[in-house]
């Protein structure tokens, strides 16, 4: 088994020494923080409806797989406990309200069930969306640097770098278990990308968030790209060592 890689961090800790009030502002701008802030937090929340939705349908099948998808759904709540502490900071939100407006929405998994036919077409899905998410935070960073201070500086660093090694983590179980299977993975891209484009309504699946000025025809081609150059290369040495190696 190739082992995914793990990142420990706390979100939370970052920001343990900062107040709401010293990110007082004008109204517009905290209900312009909050329109920023608040679906980046029901996205990430939203994991916890994926991971459900593939336990339901059976549908993960190595333990490639599942070792990611357990160290992936950790990273996810962080990154949920992360954003509340952000709009707690600086949108005037509050924990509590926060989790109740979260517990409210309502998720719809049906318009995605071609791609939660097999753990093969769930794993390009994630290592593309983890890529486009990677790559929409990125474009974050005038946005927390207007805070001027670091912790958010520093969290949204930690925040790409996670959803690289979740895209890593995904195409690293393709080389490992599907290598017979990689021709196939351009065209589900292109189902996925022509799907979006036609009827880009987020139904609460964590997969598909595609909403936002940034997530354009150009972004979704580079990303593609981006995740079948990855998924075609050959496993190095080391790593048919790992696949090799007996469990313990």
């Amino acid at each position: 088994m190739i082992t995914p890689v793990r990142r420990n961090w706390d979100a939370r800790e970052l920001f343990n020494s900062l107040t709401p009030a010293m990110f007082a502002a004008e109204p517009s701008v905290v209900r312009a923080r909050w329109d920023k802030l608040w679906p980046d937090l029901y996205t990430e929340y939203d994991a916890r409806y994926l991971q459900a939705e593939l336990s339901n349908r059976h549908l993960i099948a190595t333990s490639e797989a599942e070792v990611f998808l357990n160290a992936w759904a950790v990273d996810e709540e962080r990154h949920t406990n992360g954003f509340i502490r952000i709009i707690e900071l600086v949108a005037g939100g509050s924990e509590g309200d926060l989790w109740e407006r979260l517990d409210a929405r309502p998720h719809d998994f049906s318009h995605i069930t071609e791609f939660l036919k097999d753990e093969f077409a769930l794993m390009v899905v994630i290592a593309f969306d983890e890529m486009c998410t990677c790559r929409a935070y990125a474009a974050d960073k005038d946005f927390y640097a207007g805070f001027q201070n670091q912790s958010f500086v520093c969290w949204l660093r930690e925040l790409i770098a996670d959803e690289a090694v979740h895209s890593m983590n995904a195409v690293n179980v393709i080389r490992a278990r599907y290598r017979d299977r990689v021709r196939e993975a351009g065209a589900i891209l292109d189902r996925l990308i022509s799907g979006v484009v036609n009827d880009p309504t987020y139904r609460g699946t964590f997969l598909l968030d595609y909403f936002g000025r940034v997530y354009t025809k150009e972004m979704l081609a580079r990303c593609r790209a981006t995740i079948l150059r990855n998924i075609a290369k050959p496993l190095t040495a080391a790593e048919q060592d790992e696949l090799n190696r007996p469990p313990n």
